[in-house]
């Protein structure tokens, strides 16, 4: 390969190594510069609050999820499951809840899938927030009273919340989990550096008026992704966005099982991508694809040249400092284990994993959620 063409590789990998850097540098100052509110600064709240739960075949999950929202500390709320056509006995486990907690409603979706589901239990709501979460998640007892206090002293139009995953102790599940938080904790970076990107429908928290004036721009085509779509207008139109960095806050969910389940997981999300309007999550996710590539492009070209096989390893230690000094800065909040480690096995993986799902999501876009 002419020597040319060697300078731009050199060049280019120079360039996009230098933007993810700074990036993870923005992310990190934003992190430090979120308030970590203090419950008992605003112990009384008049905010009803409508936790809205899409679900389908959740019966194995239905009943963890109930009984960590009926302990909740704070009691101004309703909790309404949409049963989206569950072919189990996920409704079963609703009304026998039902009978001993009045705040429990269920709605037996009309349309299908969750976007629909979720827009159906919305509508009926009588709450003037909204809360959303999944099936498969649940909640410390102070969930509420965490969003309640926060959202009477800020005012949100969208409030991102804090999400974890729980699982066996294993490898797979350590390094899912840091997968996992790098892009919670990036999310929340980010949205502390006044630039929100990122947000997650299984812990969120938004006012019904501001939902109700988008909600015909949601991009009806696609099944899911209200969340980011909610998130992108209200960005336009100024509004005030803002993460919960409460250990209060959490909503726990459950990890993929299987590495297959994982990859469709993520498929689907990233799906989605053509239908951002962002220009800074665009940014982030070229970012984030472009030097996971050229890692790709340098780990086959140094089978050629020993050059190729420097820079590919002068590119993997700085974005395994960057990443695992962010990740370390974060740990305790999110409860991370073994950082240092699970961040280096995490860095070697990395660049497969994230072009292999950017591709087939393109290629194979899918269209059911359960």
């Amino acid at each position: 390969m002419p020597e040319l063409y060697i300078w731009w590789i050199v060049a280019f990998s120079a360039l996009i190594t230098l933007f993810y850097a700074l990036l993870i540098i923005v992310f990190s100052i934003g992190w430090r510069m979120l308030e970590k509110p203090d419950l008992l600064e605003n112990k009384t709240s008049d905010i009803f609050i409508s936790v809205i739960v899409p679900c389908r075949n959740e019966e194995d999950n239905i009943k963890r999820l109930i009984s960590s929202l009926i302990n909740q500390t704070y009691l101004h709320f309703e909790l309404i499951l949409v049963n989206d056509h569950s072919l189990d006995a996920t409704r079963d486990a609703v009304l026998e809840a039902q009978v001993d907690f009045s705040t429990i409603r269920l709605i037996d979706a009309r349309g299908f899938g969750k976007k629909n589901a979720l827009r159906e239990g919305i509508m009926e709501s009588k709450g003037d927030f909204i809360v959303t979460t999944d099936a498969d998640c649940v909640h410390p007892e102070r969930w509420l009273e965490a969003i309640a206090a926060f959202q009477s002293r800020h005012k949100c139009d969208l409030l991102i919340l804090p999400v974890r995953l729980v699982g066996n102790d294993s490898v797979f599940f350590d390094i899912q989990q840091l997968e996992f938080v790098s892009l919670v904790a990036s999310g929340a970076g980010a949205t502390g550096a006044r630039m929100p990107i990122l947000c997650n429908g299984a812990n969120l928290a938004f006012s019904k008026d501001v939902w109700m004036r988008h909600k015909d721009d949601l991009h009806e085509e696609e099944q899911s992704g209200d969340d980011i779509f909610l998130l992108e207008k209200v960005k336009q139109q100024k509004g005030i966005i803002k993460f919960l960095k409460s250990e209060h806050a959490f909503a726990f969910a459950g990890a993929a099982d299987t590495l297959g389940d994982l990859f469709r997981q993520r498929r689907r999300w990233t799906s989605k991508a053509p239908a951002y309007s962002d220009w800074q999550l665009i940014f982030t996710a070229c970012v984030i694809f472009s030097i996971s590539l050229v890692e790709l492009v340098l780990f086959v070209l140094s089978a050629f040249d020993y050059k190729y096989l420097m820079l590919l390893i002068s590119i993997f230690v700085v974005k395994y400092v960057v990443d695992s000094q962010f990740l370390y800065s974060v740990s305790a909040f999110f409860q991370l284990k073994r950082v240092w480690l699970n961040a280096f096995l995490l860095s070697i993986v990395y660049p497969f994993y994230i072009v292999a799902v950017a591709v087939s999501s393109l290629l194979l876009k899918s269209k059911q959620w359960k």
